[in-house]
């Protein structure tokens, strides 16, 4: 990690409340070609067209120029590309894909944000994180399950969560740590800009656009302050509540304040769905899961014939 933004990580953490008034210009052509450098080179192309190949050919001159724009506030967002995507349950899940230049942006931002906000996130937060994920949060889940006395699971999804994100509550969100007028501006641009889909630009009034690399750690953001805080202001204790991105588990003590967090989730534009799930079935799934992670690891452990 660059010194630029360990120092940034370390200020975030001594004062919680501190802002951040001038960290665009850690935006720089090195960063922008790291971020470059990272993107899947076999990603879908944005509503350009331009693919990760075709710029690779003159890289150095493309970045440099983006950065100037970057500079000068000359830098324009393009719409971004629908597309749908099959969800487990039957339903199509809209993915909105950004122009190339707009997601190298987008992650060195991410980069700068993260040394912030990952000061901020409670330690039973695990959806989108750095070196977190679900699995994490399983894992906890079930320690919590084993350890504690818990009858019950309740398991909680925000429906369509990054379409339903409120912009101007988000904002002021974010404003309580960033103050930096070219950050914001490029933030407020992000979240904005249309979608194309079937030749038609489409402008919506709410959400982040799901697909952009800005989106999950927006959303972490406003989930930061719509949900888990509301649990530490109401006291909920850790063994009580596990928040994991998409689970709590809790006692039945727990269900006022549970309710109370759907509540003003609700009043934040979050509508959640919720299912009850009894302990002995949570254990009988995760034996299910363990043997099948052993089966698969035999397998690859038989020897392969040679032809």
């Amino acid at each position: 990690m660059c010194t630029d933004i360990n120092r940034i990580a370390e200020l975030a953490k001594e004062d919680p409340k501190r802002q951040f008034f001038s960290i665009a210009h850690l935006i720089t052509v090195e960063k922008l070609c790291e971020a470059f450098r990272s993107l899947r080179k076999d990603a879908s192309a944005g509503i350009d067209g331009v693919t990760y190949e075709q710029y690779e050919t003159n890289a150095e001159e493309n970045i440099r120029q983006l950065h100037q724009r970057l500079k000068k506030g000359k830098y324009q967002v393009q719409p971004l590309r629908r597309v749908y995507i099959p969800k487990e349950d039957g339903k199509q899940r809209p993915i909105s894909i950004p122009a190339l230049e707009d997601k190298i942006v987008q992650k060195v931002v991410v980069n700068l944000l993260n040394a912030i906000y990952e000061q901020d996130f409670l330690d039973c937060s695990y959806g989108f994180r750095p070196g977190r994920g679900q699995h994490q949060a399983l894992d906890e889940v079930g320690r919590v399950i084993c350890r504690h006395p818990t009858g019950w699971v309740l398991e909680i999804d925000i429906r369509a969560y990054f379409d339903s994100i409120v912009r101007s509550a988000l904002v002021e969100m974010i404003e309580k740590r960033i103050s930096d007028g070219s950050v914001l501006r490029l933030i407020q641009k992000w979240i904005k800009v249309g979608v194309i889909e079937e030749g038609r630009l489409l402008v919506s009034e709410t959400g982040t656009g799901q697909g952009q690399p800005i989106s999950p750690l927006l959303a972490n953001v406003y989930l930061h302050h719509v949900l888990d805080l509301t649990h530490l202001r109401h006291r909920i204790r850790r063994q009580e509540t596990i928040l994991s991105g998409h689970v709590d588990v809790a006692h039945r003590a727990a269900r006022p304040q549970l309710q109370h967090s759907i509540h003003v989730a609700r009043q934040h534009g979050c509508l959640l769905s919720h299912r009850l799930t009894d302990r002995l079935h949570c254990q009988q799934q995760k034996e299910r899961d363990a043997d099948q992670e052993h089966d698969k690891r035999e397998a690859q452990l038989v020897p392969q014939k040679i032809t």
